[in-house]
């Protein structure tokens, strides 16, 4: 049995297309009408981009199996609120069921946890996320229009950090223009 190892590595411009290609891969649906190339060009783009949030898996032979981003997230009406949403997250189906995605999660948070965010919240799968800590954010009263909610969920990364936050969640323009429908 060959048993292959993992490393998370920060995105490199020689990653983009590799990391969209997974995404392909792993959102393959007739349902799915994201523009991965063009919605993650455009996060890049924005003035809150953090690079040091975008990582990709790779295994031995330095194939990306593994993808995730945060992105800043607001709440209307709360200034102070620091917020980052977790989308997108994949694995390469062939690789899914062996930790990836738990490894990239738990970068993520740290990443998050050591840059002050209060949350890190997730608008898909909360099923998957549950197994991670994640509650529904209707819990915390913040609610999404672009999302219903039984699938908008959130993990607070400093116990009480939202105990008075509440409100519509806002995201980057990118996450609503190219939403990704995977139930």
């Amino acid at each position: 049995m060959n048993i292959l190892s993992y490393t998370i590595h920060t995105i490199e411009p020689a990653d983009y297309q590799a990391a969209a290609e997974l995404l392909k891969a792993a959102f393959a649906s007739p349902k799915t009408t994201a523009s991965f190339e063009q919605q993650l060009a455009t996060l890049r783009l924005e003035r809150t981009y953090v690079s040091g949030f975008e990582l990709v898996v790779k295994d031995d032979n330095n194939i990306i199996v593994g993808y995730g981003t945060l992105s800043d997230a607001f709440i209307q009406g709360q200034p102070m609120a620091k917020l980052a949403v977790l989308e997108p997250l994949a694995v390469l189906p062939s690789r899914q069921k062996q930790g990836i995605g738990r490894q990239l999660v738990d970068e993520l948070e740290h990443r998050a946890f050591v840059r002050g965010y209060q949350a890190v919240i997730t608008r898909n799968c909360p099923d998957y996320f549950v197994l991670f800590g994640y509650e529904a954010a209707s819990n915390f009263d913040i609610r999404d229009n672009q999302t219903t909610a039984d699938k908008l969920a959130l993990r607070e990364l400093r116990p009480g950090a939202l105990r008075h936050t509440s409100g519509r969640l806002k995201v980057s323009a990118a996450l609503t223009t190219a939403k990704t429908d995977v139930d």
